[in-house]
């Protein structure tokens, strides 16, 4: 193998190993099961995991801290859930907001997320298929956000719903502890370095 490479992969590792981990806290009311922060009450269950987002958008997380929500109604009746039970604090009482999927698009792609590719159909040189291929990787980030994103709707009798959860981005520190509260549940998370 080359030596440039092995040095090249050596530095990436390197740099692998020094980012950022969020990793959730245990509890009296918290159970750590794989990397989720789990809460098990009468009527539901809900499991939180730290995640990151793999695909376009692939700047997303650079604005925003991606989580993997899990929400299960354990009852025999039709389960509301609502946005605003959801809230991210952190260790100094700052309130970070909750986007939902709407929104990010919107944050995402401004107010020109639409457009009508036949246009760009009837044209063959390389800076219409350039344009093309950038609105077309806008789709998929627009189709990913609003399909992944976790939806705010009443959840059915012994259903579960799942998907992203995406909050304001906070300042990375070392040993960090913010919460992540869902009506009066609070699970606690570390960002580890």
């Amino acid at each position: 193998m080359n030596k440039s490479v092995i040095v090249l992969l050596v530095f990436i590792f390197s740099l692998l190993s020094c980012a950022p981990k969020i990793l959730p806290v245990r509890s009296h009311n918290v159970k750590i099961q794989e990397n989720y922060a789990v809460i098990t009450q009468k009527n539901y269950d809900i499991a939180i995991e730290p995640s990151s987002w793999n695909d376009p958008p692939s700047n997303l997380e650079n604005y925003f801290m991606v989580f993997y929500v899990i929400l299960r109604n354990k009852t025999n009746q039709v389960m509301p859930v609502d946005k605003n039970a959801f809230v991210m604090i952190d260790e100094n009482g700052e309130q970070y907001s909750l986007f939902g999927p709407q929104q990010l698009v919107q944050i995402m792609y401004g107010d020109n997320q639409y457009f009508d590719l036949n246009y760009f159909m009837n044209f063959d040189d390389q800076e219409h298929e350039n344009l093309k291929e950038e609105y077309e990787t806008r789709l998929d980030g627009i189709r990913n956000i609003m399909m992944k994103s976790f939806q705010f709707e009443p959840i059915r009798p012994q259903a579960q719903q799942s998907g992203y959860l995406f909050f304001e981005r906070l300042e990375f520190k070392k040993q960090a502890v913010f919460k992540i509260f869902y009506n009066d549940d609070v699970m606690e998370f570390v960002i580890t370095k």
